[in-house]
């Protein structure tokens, strides 16, 4: 769906004079949901609108809570998705010409969806193996400076039979994966690892994690910096997003966790969102 409109998907819909294709002036974010129903869609539509605007991009009329739900709804019918889906939200600055300099901050929208094998969220039934991302074992030279050395990864995971990978800042802490957001687990306390990260979309579910692990499990929360020094204690680890939802680790490098309470957030956090959907649909 390109602004609205429905189109094949095996038709070409962007035109060469795309921002997104050839400055990288654009952004893109996945969403989950059940019953043509984004999970927690007020904050994250918010969150799409505040993204925008960071990047000094202006909302054209159409680009409205209840008009975009409605557009994503037809879209998901019009493919016959009716129960889980995640769907890829790209928005890109409109323009006239190839020019870098924008002529204009309006944007338009670009979403497609996909059906999605278990309903609501399930944690992995085995943990996953991670490791630290070592952009210098990419390349050490690269044309565009804002690209991600992290997006061609691919070969990296093959190659070391690893699930995901973990960013690092310059000071070594851990920020984020490839996917999600970073959380361990100590005692009764679940540290949000990702905190201090820039505003994103994962954060909104991170946020959610948070508040049901201290509502329903009673879990101290803190939000800190954590690097290899800081592991000692720690018990388990989990990685978090809005698609693939709580994925637990086992390993961590040479490290190794249990599954331990990430078990129980995963069950509590399927029946919120269980619990969301159905009292939505009436």
């Amino acid at each position: 769906m390109l602004n609205g409109t429905i189109m094949p998907s095996d038709n070409p819909c962007l035109s060469y004079d795309n921002r997104g294709l050839l400055w990288g002036d654009s952004f893109t974010v996945k969403l989950r949901g059940n019953s043509c129903i984004v999970y927690d869609y007020k904050n994250n539509f918010q969150g799409i609108c505040k993204m925008a605007e960071s990047m000094g991009m202006e909302a054209p009329d159409s680009f409205k809570p209840k008009i975009f739900a409605n557009d994503l709804l037809l879209l998901l019918r019009k493919n016959r998705i009716y129960k889980e889906f995640a769907a890829t939200l790209t928005i890109f600055r409109n323009s006239i010409d190839t020019n870098k300099i924008a002529s204009t901050n309006t944007f338009s929208t670009l979403v497609s969806v996909e059906s999605l094998p278990h309903e609501f969220y399930s944690i992995n039934k085995n943990g996953i193996f991670t490791d630290i991302f070592d952009s210098s074992k990419v390349i050490s030279e690269i044309a565009n400076p804002n690209f991600s050395y992290e997006l061609i990864s691919g070969k990296m995971l093959e190659e070391n039979d690893l699930d995901d990978l973990i960013i690092t800042d310059k000071d070594g802490n851990y920020v984020r994966s490839l996917h999600s957001d970073i959380f361990f687990l100590k005692d009764k306390s679940l540290i949000y690892a990702s905190g201090h990260e820039n505003f994103s979309i994962n954060a909104i579910f991170s946020s959610r994690i948070m508040q049901i692990a201290n509502s329903k499990l009673g879990m101290e929360i803190y939000k800190s910096e954590v690097n290899k020094n800081k592991l000692n204690g720690v018990e388990g680890m989990f990685l978090a997003d809005p698609v693939n939802g709580i994925r637990w680790v086992v390993g961590l490098g040479r490290e190794r966790f249990y599954i331990g309470m990430a078990n129980d957030i995963a069950y509590e956090v399927y029946n919120y969102y269980k619990e969301e959907i159905e009292r939505l649909k009436g």
